[in-house]
């Protein structure tokens, strides 16, 4: 009976460990499967990223390439030229390489303080692209038309306000540009000094002054007045050689004396114009005739 017993005991725990065989098996078998998955999953994966990462490669080249051809099709080029025409900010300039351009100046520097004119020469910095248009960087009058001579400096431009003695213009350029009138020759037609109206403006010493000596509208240029110079003044000193007379904006302008005027015949004090040849900037002006006003 005890017999009995042990053998059946011994068939349960043989029983028992070829359970615990197998668990142990299918348990380390997952392991492996899971470890292959995870190998595989790693293999998938690696070349997605070695492709985003050639991507990234590219895409930054492509940027550095395409600096590098804007840094290339925009150089910085300096020309020295003459001004063929204005249209608002943009000058046509026919360079001394035979070269014609178009130049935006409307965010270039300057220490100029002069309006650029037709004719004048100027050097001008600007990029150098594959645009028509150029856009300038800086530029520098280098001689000017309306200081050419021996005659006061003149712009031109449309009357854009009268406000009492203060004249406000717009030149062919797009600037605008004020003008104290209280001493100024001022020759208009019926129409007077009007908005809209084309002007000239003689002025004196440097624009920034601000200071107009003689203002002719396109009406009145046909007048007789519009075809001398002239101002007018309080009478400080005459002799034979010169004359000296106070504008009203309280300026003194001294005139060399011209042929044919006997200066000492007119009183010390009073109210006279002056019609004179040359430049009051200049102080090379000769009188060329004094009537009491």
């Amino acid at each position: 009976m005890k017999r009995s017993y042990l053998i059946a005991a011994a068939v349960c725990l043989a029983l028992g460990l070829g359970a615990c065989s197998r668990n142990s098996g299918q348990d380390a078998g997952a392991g492996e499967s899971s470890a292959v998955a995870e190998s595989q999953s790693e293999e998938k994966e690696t070349p997605s990223a070695k492709a985003a990462d050639q991507a990234g490669k590219e895409t930054g080249e492509s940027e550095t390439k395409t600096e590098e051809a804007t840094t290339e099709e925009a150089k910085e080029q300096a020309i020295t030229g003459r001004v063929e025409g204005i249209e608002k900010e943009v000058v046509t300039i026919n360079g001394q390489d035979g070269l014609e351009y178009q130049i935006d100046l409307s965010a270039a520097e300057t220490r100029s303080s002069l309006e650029i004119g037709e004719g004048d020469e100027i050097q001008v910095v600007f990029l150098d692209g594959k645009e028509k248009v150029k856009k300038a960087q800086s530029y520098e009058i280098i001689s000017s038309v309306a200081l050419e001579g021996d005659l006061d400096p003149v712009i031109a431009g449309v009357i854009k306000e009268v406000s009492g003695s203060v004249l406000t213009i717009e030149t062919a350029g797009g600037k605008t540009h004020k003008f104290s009138t209280e001493i100024a020759q001022t020759v208009t037609g019926e129409k007077g000094l009007a908005s809209g109206e084309n002007v000239e403006v003689t002025y004196l010493g440097k624009l920034d002054e601000e200071i107009a000596i003689r203002v002719i509208t396109e009406e009145g240029s046909g007048d007789v007045d519009a075809t001398y110079s002239a101002i007018s003044g309080t009478l400080l000193a005459a002799s034979d050689q010169a004359v000296v007379i106070q504008a009203a904006n309280g300026r003194q302008f001294t005139f060399a004396v011209g042929e044919n005027i006997d200066a000492m015949d007119y009183e010390i004090g009073e109210l006279v114009e002056v019609t004179y040849e040359g430049s009051l900037t200049k102080e090379n002006a000769v009188a060329e005739g004094i009537d009491y006003q």
